[in-house]
């Protein structure tokens, strides 16, 4: 008993160790730092996948410390997120979860966290990050103005084109925000994932890109969003363009990954090479209006019947 507690304090402190230097090497390595940044919360989670709650939950707390020594109390809040989504991680695991549940709630809790730490930004320290991220694209946007006034091919319109354009860039804020976040969480689960099923820890695996196939009402859904500028006026402060802008945003890229699956699909069922399907890929992106078509059309037509038909021939 006593050896396994002495067992249990060693790990510990050896994933708090590691846990620790993760988190200084994401801030202080330059280049690096945005690598080792996915992996923070890999020490957590092997430390959960062995040992208890009430255990995983004082080595949270005890890297949030550390992290104070390390980077001082501007460190703290990153040590906390990380550690609670570690622990959100291996939980998720350990119950059975599948890779798409604890993508989407991994996701989740990053979009939480984002809209605290704005808020609180907001409201104790007086910072808007979205205003200030305006005032950012203002200046570019001056010195492009002063560019294009200097060659003499400023149009005629121009004002007007800029104020419709940051109207629609502040109003897809949200969307591109949900859209980052989920991409990192992406970019995060697949290699922590990776290494714990290479350290013989049983993890859920995502199924093929190819079969990703999104619910017929989507299309119903996008129908309404674009039918949405007829069927009212839709003001640029108003809460139903906030809506169409960034719903438009989202369905539209859906529907592109959708394309890309049908793309991938094919390439699958005829058995072309590898590098077929990454130029295939980087054509499709290039020309995504018609990639976003096919994403369409694969939902509502069933292409892929036609594929698996013409496959058996």
């Amino acid at each position: 008993m006593m050896q396994d507690q002495s067992q249990k304090i060693t790990y510990g402190a050896m994933m708090l160790a590691l846990f620790t230097i993760l988190l200084a090497g994401a801030v202080y390595v330059p280049f690096l730092g945005s690598i080792i940044m996915i992996f923070i919360p890999l020490p957590i989670i092997l430390y959960r996948l062995r040992y208890d709650r009430s255990s995983t939950i004082f080595v949270v707390i005890g890297g949030s410390i550390l992290s104070l020594i390390v980077g001082g109390i501007l460190l703290i809040p990153f040590a906390l997120m990380f550690g609670v989504l570690a622990f959100l991680v291996a939980e998720s695991v350990l119950l059975g979860k599948s890779k798409l549940y604890t993508f989407m709630a991994t996701g989740l809790f990053f979009i939480v966290t984002g809209v605290l730490v704005y808020l609180i930004a907001a409201i104790v320290f007086e910072v808007n990050a979205i205003d200030s991220l305006m005032t950012m694209m203002k200046e570019a946007e001056t010195q492009f103005k002063a560019s294009l006034e200097s060659l003499g091919a400023l149009p005629g319109n121009y004002e007007k084109i800029v104020e419709e354009a940051f109207t629609m860039y502040r109003s897809a804020i949200p969307a591109m925000f949900i859209m980052a976040v989920y991409g990192f969480t992406f970019i995060m689960v697949i290699p922590n994932f990776e290494v714990l099923r290479r350290l013989g820890h049983q993890v859920p695996t995502f199924p093929p890109f190819r079969e990703m196939k999104l619910p017929v009402i989507t299309i119903f859904i996008y129908g309404l969003i674009i039918l949405l500028p007829w069927i009212t006026d839709l003001k640029p402060e108003s809460s139903a363009y906030l809506l169409y802008v960034n719903a438009t945003i989202i369905l539209r890229f859906l529907l592109l990954l959708q394309g890309l699956a049908l793309i991938h699909y094919f390439m699958y069922k005829m058995k072309l090479p590898v590098i077929v399907t990454v130029l295939s890929t980087i054509f499709a992106l290039l020309f995504s209006p018609i990639t976003t078509l096919l994403g369409i059309l694969d939902i509502g037509v069933n292409i892929r019947a036609w594929i698996r038909k013409d496959n058996l021939k």
